[in-house]
């Protein structure tokens, strides 16, 4: 039986059907063979393929752990944030983000609306961030996950404004650079603000000229930002470039190594994590441990000495859950 499953739900002894993604960027063997090795199942997480067909005929099935549902266990995970933090640090984590929220929706709002960027309103929600980030930044990444089916995009900016906050602080950075990083991750989806919502909460398969449109995103997020003055070059750097990637397969620039400004190379990391671990209209949430996973598999893709930094600094710390 044929059946669609997400990249990372492969496994070695599948066989794959057909990679779907972009036609131009997929590999020469984008079908129809067995995944016999790590190595073959290394070479497809760093395809640039966003589900695969498999054949249960031929090859393994998926099993039952990874099959999930789109809905996100509120529940359960509320009990484990209660035996993570107290019932004070929990309280402060939403009051923070109840007292961003006005701020980050200004932001996106505007810049839907009116093709503008409000630099007042993302500084003032940057603000309180960095304060909450201080003592309590794994409860507020924590409660982020909480959020309403309509909150996806306002939870997203704010959560990797708050991871690249906490992994700059591990970083060592001083308080200027730290909040230029979080001020980056409040606006580097910026662009997609103007793009069709539509598009944007699409749960199928992308057409090539859909994924086109999705990727003119950076740029367009940048010539919002540059439009407005005083804006800090490492704002500018992670806008337009934290989807490249250290190999050089990533865009707009297709940068690779250390072309890539050191701010893009922190948010596309946090970027990544906290895609992986939210749930999506096309995706189910992965947890920690498989979203390191992920990551590792994909090494090539992030500076692997700021992806190991992060893994042992921020997530097997404990800083964040």
């Amino acid at each position: 039986m044929r059946k669609r499953i997400r990249l990372h739900q492969v496994r070695v002894g599948m066989f794959i059907e057909e990679l779907e993604g972009p036609a131009h960027q997929l590999p020469r063997r984008s079908g129809r063979f067995l995944v016999s090795s790590t190595k073959d199942l290394d070479r497809m997480l760093k395809s640039h393929a966003m589900s695969v067909i498999i054949d249960t005929r031929k090859g393994l099935d998926v099993d039952r752990d990874t099959q999930r549902s789109n809905v996100f266990d509120t529940t359960r995970f509320e009990t484990h944030l209660a035996t993570k933090f107290t019932v004070a640090e929990i309280a402060l984590a939403r009051k923070t983000i109840e007292e961003t929220r006005p701020h980050i929706r200004q932001v996106l709002s505007s810049a839907r609306m009116e093709g503008v960027f409000k630099l007042d309103a993302a500084t003032q929600a940057v603000e309180q961030l960095m304060v909450e980030t201080t003592t309590n930044p794994g409860a507020l990444i924590g409660v982020a996950k909480l959020k309403r089916a309509d909150e996806e995009t306002f939870i997203h900016c704010l959560a990797v404004s708050a991871l690249m906050i906490t992994f700059g602080r591990t970083l060592g950075l001083e308080d200027g650079p730290v909040r230029h990083l979080g001020l980056g991750g409040l606006v580097h989806d910026l662009g997609k603000m103007t793009l069709p919502v539509a598009l944007l909460r699409k749960a199928g398969q992308l057409s090539p000229p859909e994924f086109a449109v999705i990727r003119t995103h950076p740029e367009r997020g940048y010539q919002l930002l540059a439009n407005t003055a005083e804006i800090p070059a490492p704002v500018l750097d992670i806008c337009l470039y934290h989807h490249e990637k250290f190999d050089g397969s990533g865009y707009p620039r297709g940068l690779a190594g250390e072309q890539i400004p050191y701010p893009a190379r922190i948010a596309s990391i946090c970027d990544v994590y906290d895609a992986l671990t939210s749930v999506r209209p096309y995706k189910p949430a992965l947890s920690q441990a498989e979203a390191t996973d992920v990551m590792l598999r994909s090494r090539n893709h992030f500076d692997p000495d700021l992806l190991r930094r992060f893994v042992s600094e921020v997530i097997i710390s404990g800083a964040i859950c």
